[in-house]
């Protein structure tokens, strides 16, 4: 049924929907699930930056249909090696066009010594969110785990989006100074009104779901344009 959906949306009508055409909600029902698009949402990011705190979050943001329990394996240590959520069902409204989506959400481990691990769970990925870690002491790992990211992204040219996580720290290093170790535009947004960063605090919860839907829309776009250029 994917066929139809994509003969209803030509490249001009994804081009010209402005992102506050756009509504998400959470609620579906399982008759809804008869033509769905389904996608894999990676969280990537150093260790301990808050990649798993973001998914307890959705969790709870997005409380509807549960599809799978979900696995999540662990270092002795209690910290994550691989975790897959349970996979998230909501409506997206692109124009006058509804889409009922399904997100598969995968954490990746931060710990360098698992560099392998990273790079398996991103392979089919659709988007990723990268989570920045606040703490001043985090910053050289915040940059090398977003290179890894670039060199990983750059042949499947993926969309991604930028969370620094940590918000509320006393201690929190300025976006400004995040934006500059990390060679990003200085602006707040790009032209299509995703921002550069997004500045989040995933304990209560702040800007995780924004966070996510902006990245679901820029896979939304990214979906149709790969689609559109087979036809």
């Amino acid at each position: 049924m994917e066929e139809d959906i994509i003969l209803s949306v030509g490249s001009n009508d994804v081009e010209d929907i402005k992102k506050n055409e756009i509504e998400m909600s959470k609620e579906t029902t399982p008759k809804a699930l008869k033509e769905i698009l389904q996608f894999k949402i990676v969280y990537w990011g150093p260790g301990e930056s808050g990649k798993t705190t973001n998914y307890f979050r959705l969790r709870e943001k997005f409380n509807g249909i549960i599809l799978n329990k979900g696995v999540s394996i662990e270092t002795t240590d209690g910290r994550t090696l691989w975790q897959d959520s349970i996979r998230i069902s909501f409506f997206l409204n692109l124009g006058d066009v509804k889409f009922n989506i399904i997100a598969q959400i995968v954490t990746c481990t931060g710990q360098e010594r698992f560099l392998q691990t990273r790079e398996y769970v991103l392979d089919g990925a659709d988007g990723v969110v990268f989570v920045g870690d606040s703490k001043l002491q985090k910053m050289e790992q915040n940059k090398r785990s977003f290179r890894e990211l670039v060199s990983f992204t750059k042949k499947t040219k993926i969309p991604y989006v930028i969370q620094l996580n940590k918000r509320d720290l006393e201690s929190a290093v300025t976006i400004e100074e995040f934006k500059k170790q990390l060679g990003l535009p200085f602006s707040d947004t790009y032209k299509d009104g995703t921002a550069v960063v997004y500045p989040v605090i995933a304990l209560s919860g702040e800007n995780v779901k924004e966070c996510f839907e902006d990245l679901i829309i820029q896979v939304i776009f990214n979906y149709f344009k790969n689609k559109l250029n087979l036809i």
